[in-house]
């Protein structure tokens, strides 16, 4: 007997995970710009963390680990969903 619900919940947090995936790599013209004109480094990991572009590349990899998590859980639940029980 397949459970319809874990399909639409599967579906749901799928979905959810592909908003994420996107919001991490979606960025305007304004953002664009801050982050890609170059800056001076520093010499320490430290104070180069604050630097835009690598503040951005942190996030994008926050957003793209999230969106990931979120797919595999969605999907998982609507393979779950679809198992036909004994």
């Amino acid at each position: 007997m397949q459970n319809p619900w874990l399909n639409l919940l599967g579906l749901i947090i799928s979905l959810c995970g592909i908003i994420i995936l996107a919001a991490g790599l979606i960025i305007s013209r304004r953002q664009a710009l801050k982050i890609g004109v170059s800056r001076m480094a520093e010499d320490e990991d430290q104070k180069n963390i604050h630097l835009p572009h690598v503040r951005d590349e942190l996030r994008e990899s926050r957003f793209a680990v999230l969106g990931l998590l979120l797919l595999v859980i969605g999907f998982l639940l609507q393979i779950i969903g679809n198992l036909p029980i004994f």
